[in-house]
């Protein structure tokens, strides 16, 4: 026995010979609004943030038709930028205060 799955997110962009040879058809439809926000909720994690819940719902209205795999890569972009803008940096200040992952340690 030999299982073939394909995955599309095209469908309509397959030669119809190719779609014969599947003979079932499973429809996800993309995630709808309340799901797209759970998503991005999820894809952050235990990264700190202080996004709010009207922050997420504004996420999700404006990722209308994002599908899941989409959401992860807009999430992770954006978790990103700070390593990117690091590493773009040219000059750099020291800052007096405590350290932000011990905070009980404080720098001069």
């Amino acid at each position: 026995r030999l299982l073939v799955l394909g995955a599309t997110n095209i469908p309509w962009a397959l030669d119809s010979a190719i779609r014969r040879r599947f003979e079932r058809r499973v429809y996800i439809p993309l995630p709808e609004k309340a799901a797209r926000a759970h998503m991005f909720k999820l894809h952050i994690g235990s990264t700190p943030h202080d996004l709010t819940r009207e922050n997420f719902d504004e996420l999700a209205e404006m990722s209308k038709g994002y599908s899941g795999s989409d959401i992860n890569i807009v999430v992770r972009q954006a978790l990103m930028e700070a390593v990117r803008t690091i590493q773009t940096a040219t000059h750099f200040r020291r800052k007096a205060g405590p350290l932000p992952m011990e905070p009980n340690t404080w720098v001069e």
